[in-house]
């Protein structure tokens, strides 16, 4: 885009206010973690029945007129082809955790809006298009060899120009706004776009004959006061181009790691439960070291079908995060006590959190080298390229697997209470 700039080609922005926005956040992080999704059309709800609300969707399912907030049948009718994927909320918030880290390397005023959105407030000696265009490609890059995740970037003097530039650009794209420039940007922008202007109140202002900022500096604010009040006020500056300048810093450091699953059925099969405790525990023990984390207290939630929960911790003397401490732990922990009714959930939390941990005498050397390798492999090619082979249990009895390259860590079998009552090395 043109910028207006000085005779040293700078532009008159003092402090910068950079609007960082993920492009598709949940549908590209499964896209991202399984690669056979890529360049597909994706729709990603809380439940695969056709009746569920999209929460999220492709720009691949974009492009048949998708949005968030239809029904999958809807969505199905317009994109036929689709995949339906059941949302992971908690790999949400891991993958958002890690893109707040990687905007703090830039500056530490950085502002966690959203779950795939922030604003990065810096102050620039030099701010020439060039060299803003720089910084946002330099951010744009980092996100994406640690993520494999695009965004978009909205560069401007106040948080409201930047969120409307970023959007302006999706996908995967700059833009960049001087202050001089906010009089023709917002001039043929439509209310709707405004951040804050929400769908009833764009009626209101289109039945006022008003669909562009541009007409509402026609009108003086005391109409727009006495029509709605103070927000009325808001609106005629938000139509201005003006907005919030301060970013609010935040640190959303893990208190814990966790992963839960609700079960497409109740069952009592103890075999089922046992493969859905280890993969929870495989997700969790992922998440964990590729963040450097480890921790000591492991808590075991279940949900029965009369919707009567159990939930138990323990703590132990030791840190680690290795998915079969974690697993071997959470199983000695569910099955300490007789379960005597069918189970709808399953969930498994790490805590205590540490990026060090107290070291092991008996440290096994192999074994860290081998969850490293797998962790490589799993990044590379999807989450479940290579698993623990219990996993496989849940696999065959739920979902049909058309090829698989797990490793075989163990023998499929009913675990014996003995194995969930060891210790760990």
């Amino acid at each position: 885009m043109e910028t207006r700039q000085d005779s040293y080609g700078r532009l008159k922005m003092k402090k910068v206010i950079i609007h960082v926005d993920m492009d598709a956040f949940f549908a590209s992080v499964e896209q991202a973690l399984n690669p056979s999704l890529k360049g597909k059309p994706v729709f990603v709800s809380g439940n695969t029945a056709r009746d569920s609300v999209i929460a999220a969707c492709s720009y691949e399912a974009k492009k048949y007129g998708v949005k968030s907030g239809m029904s999958i049948f809807e969505g199905l009718n317009l994109c036929p082809h689709a995949i339906i994927v059941r949302g992971n909320p908690e790999r949400y918030i891991d993958t958002s955790r890690r893109i707040f880290h990687i905007l703090q390397r830039f500056t530490e005023m950085v502002e966690l809006y959203s779950i795939d959105e922030g604003f990065l407030e810096m102050e620039l000696d030099n701010a020439s298009y060039e060299n803003l265009r720089h910084l946002a490609l330099s951010i744009k890059k980092a996100i994406y060899q640690e993520t494999s995740l695009t965004c978009s970037i909205g560069i401007s003097c106040n948080k409201t120009v930047a969120k409307i530039a970023s959007d302006l650009c999706k996908p995967d794209g700059i833009m960049i706004v001087d202050e001089s420039q906010i009089y023709q940007f917002m001039e043929n922008l439509p209310v709707k776009d405004v951040p804050g202007i929400g769908p009833r109140m764009t009626e209101y202002l289109n039945l006022m004959g008003i669909e562009f900022c541009g007409q509402v500096r026609k009108l003086p604010v005391s109409l727009f006061r006495e029509k709605f009040g103070i927000r009325g006020e808001e609106i005629w500056h938000l139509c201005h181009g003006r907005g919030e300048t301060k970013v609010t810093v935040q640190s959303p450091e893990p208190k814990s790691f966790g992963h839960s699953y609700t079960l497409m059925q109740d069952t009592d099969d103890m075999n089922l439960i046992l493969s859905v405790l280890c993969r929870l525990s495989h997700q969790v023990g992922m998440r964990m070291r590729e963040e450097g984390y480890y921790g000591n207290v492991v808590c075991v939630t279940l949900r029965y079908s009369d919707f009567s929960s159990f939930t138990k911790r323990k703590t132990y003397p030791f840190w680690f995060n290795d998915d079969q401490t974690i697993f071997r732990n959470a199983g000695s922990i569910m099955f300490a006590e007789p379960i005597s009714e069918k189970i709808r959930l399953v969930g498994v939390s790490l805590s205590g959190i540490h990026k060090r941990y107290q070291m092991s005498l008996f440290r096994n050397e192999k074994r860290e080298i081998m969850l490293k390798v797998m962790d490589s492999i799993n990044k590379k090619y999807g989450t479940d390229t290579v698993f623990p082979c219990l996993m496989l249990y849940e696999k065959i009895r739920c979902l049909p697997v058309k090829k698989t390259h797990a490793f075989i860590f163990g023998e499929l079998k009913k675990i014996p209470n003995s194995f969930l009552s060891e210790q760990p090395e």
